[in-house]
């Protein structure tokens, strides 16, 4: 068997694997809550400003076979079922998640637990689906947006593009990317004439 054949057949067996509750969701926009940014403060219990208790936002459910194979696959999400499955508890799997929003593609997927995720039309009712107040400001006065909120300007953007497309078709993140098989093999030193 050739390492495709072999990839092509642990793909569909865990595929197969997951309950139905978990491979619906794959493409389904909802809401978070931030990651919390880690804080170098001495100080314990104190929260960066911009981190705010019921805040949620942007965030789309992957099917783990739409995101790069390493690390995020093959070894966190890998490792989350296979614990799952020990414990015959596929079912509360935890969502591998895109933050809309991001452009580092080493920090633009997470793992939250199902009860943590809104679901779209909630969160929009919610209003999650509009900019917090001093962001908005900002934007229609045209003054410069820090990193963190121009990710937040960014996060809606994606998640109404995406909301246009079937859930199949929403892929975000280091997308395209190469599967293990793929992987382009250096090609054998040339021999040097004597």
């Amino acid at each position: 068997m050739t390492e495709q054949e072999d990839f092509e057949k642990e793909r569909e067996t865990i595929l197969k694997s997951l309950p139905d509750s978990v491979k619906q969701a794959f493409g389904t926009m909802g809401f978070c809550k931030p990651e919390k940014p880690e804080d170098d403060s001495d100080d314990e219990g104190e929260k960066p400003v911009h981190v705010v208790d019921n805040e949620f936002v942007p965030c789309l459910v992957m099917n783990p076979y739409d995101v790069p194979p390493r690390p995020v696959r093959d070894i966190y999400w890998h490792n989350l079922y296979m614990d799952k499955k020990k414990k015959k508890k596929l079912d509360e799997l935890e969502y591998l998640v895109y933050h809309y929003g991001h452009d580092d593609p080493d920090d633009c997927y997470s793992f939250i637990a199902r009860e943590d995720f809104k679901s779209y039309d909630a969160g929009m009712k919610e209003g999650f689906g509009n900019l917090p107040s001093a962001i908005q400001a900002k934007v229609d006065t045209g003054a410069e947006l820090t990193e963190e909120e121009q990710q937040r300007v960014r996060a809606l953007e994606e998640m109404n593009e995406d909301a246009k497309k079937d859930p199949v078709d929403r892929k975000r993140g280091n997308y395209p990317f190469k599967e293990r098989h793929e992987k382009v093999k250096a090609p054998p030193a040339k021999r040097q004439k004597k």
